[in-house]
Order: C-alpha cells, then sequence, then structure tokens
C-alpha cells in the first residue's frame, strides 16, 4: 500500500529551537515511494525481538541524541471501529559496535494516529533523556505490530537501514518480501533524529 505523508509538516514536533536534525533518507519524502510496513505482520510472532534498525553519524564530538521521530501508522482511519488497541513498543539506541546505550518501552498510544486524530501516515516523536553518541551508532524500533512504519522502497541494498535481530545481537540488510513471500525488497526506514 502506498501512503499519504499528510501530516510531514509536524516534523517540527522533533525540533527544539537548538536542535540539529538528522534524517534517514536524503531529499523529499514527497517525491518518493513510500509504503508502511510492521515487521510482525511479515515475519509473525519472531518479530517481538526484531527491530527495524538505522545508522546515524553523530555530527560532532559531545553530540547528544534528544529526540527520535518515527513516520507510522496504526491503523486508525478515524472509525470508532479502527481505534488501536493497546500494545508496547520499544526503542533502543546501540552503539557502532551494537553495545545498548538506552532503552525504551511504552504504550504506542501516546504517540500515535489514533491521539493525534490523524488517519494517515504521521510523524510521531519519542523524547529521550539526553544520550551522548559518538562516532556512528544505530537507533531500533521494535514496531510489535502497533506502528506501521513508513519505508522508501529502494532499488539497491540500503546502507543505513537494517534489521536488527535482538537475539545474536545481529545486523541484515532491511529487504523483505513485502510484495510477494519469494522477492525481496531493498527499504530505508523513514526516520529523524535530534539532538545537539
Amino acid at each position: 500500500m502506498i501512503l499519504s505523508l499528510a501530516g510531514m509538516s509536524a516534523a517540527a514536533d522533533a525540533k527544539s529551537p537548538e536542535d540539529q536534525l538528522l534524517n534517514s533518507y536524503q531529499g523529499n519524502l514527497t517525491e518518493k515511494k513510500i509504503v508502511s510496513i510492521d515487521l510482525l505482520s511479515i515475519m509473525g510472532l519472531p518479530a517481538y525481538f526484531i527491530a527495524e534498525a538505522v545508522k546515524f553519524k553523530a555530527p560532532k564530538p559531545g553530540w547528544k541524541l534528544n529526540t527520535v521521530q518515527i513516520l507510522g501508522w496504526d491503523g486508525f482511519n478515524g472509525t470508532v471501529e479502527s481505534i488501536p488497541r493497546e500494545r508496547i513498543i520499544a526503542l533502543e539506541v546501540r552503539d557502532k559496535d551494537l553495545n545498548l546505550l538506552y532503552r525504551f518501552a511504552d504504550s504506542q498510544l501516546p504517540y500515535s494516529n489514533f491521539v493525534r486524530n490523524a488517519s494517515e501516515t504521521y510523524p510521531f516523536t519519542i523524547h529521550l533523556p539526553s544520550i551522548p553518541v559518538s562516532d556512528e551508532f544505530y537507533v531500533c524500533f521494535y514496531d510489535r505490530g502497533a506502528i506501521a512504519v513508513a519505508t522508501e522502497i529502494l532499488n539497491k541494498t540500503s546502507e543505513n537501514s537494517f534489521i536488527y535481530i535482538s537475539e545474536g545481537n545481529a545486523l541484515l540488510p532491511s529487504n523483505l518480501p513485502i510484495f510477494k513471500e519469494d522477492e525481496s525488497v531493498p527499504l530505508n526506514w523513514i526516520m529523524t533524529i535530534g539532538g545537539n
């Protein structure tokens, strides 16, 4: 399903005046082929332990990550029947060697489309305590079927988007069978982070 990018102007929600934003993508999202997927519907129950992971590089020494914004959709389409049931999402920040720097878990509802009465893909922002990062680091989001994460369809394997498997502490390319079971498509997770 190709999704509308309504709510993209809400990206300002992720930024305080002194923050620097880093995107997982280049260019204008409205010109890209974007689909929204959750790993649970592709991989089944093992996806509870699998995350959408994006590699970022700290723009300077001493930089601190304080917001993560993910473009997603919780299934809410404006009807009572589509009000999402509560599920637990998780987010991790890991260093370049995949050592855990920070872990966060919460209900998806405070961040959801439903709370904002947005019936299409919408950026949701998670505020973090200032987390010092250096060099390359990873932001890993466990959607657990609660949020379908927007992803850009690429022509070749992404250099910064991955699947992180917590069992085994491993990164795999973000090539997934989203259209046909026997055909993987290279994906780039849509994520923006903020820090200073």
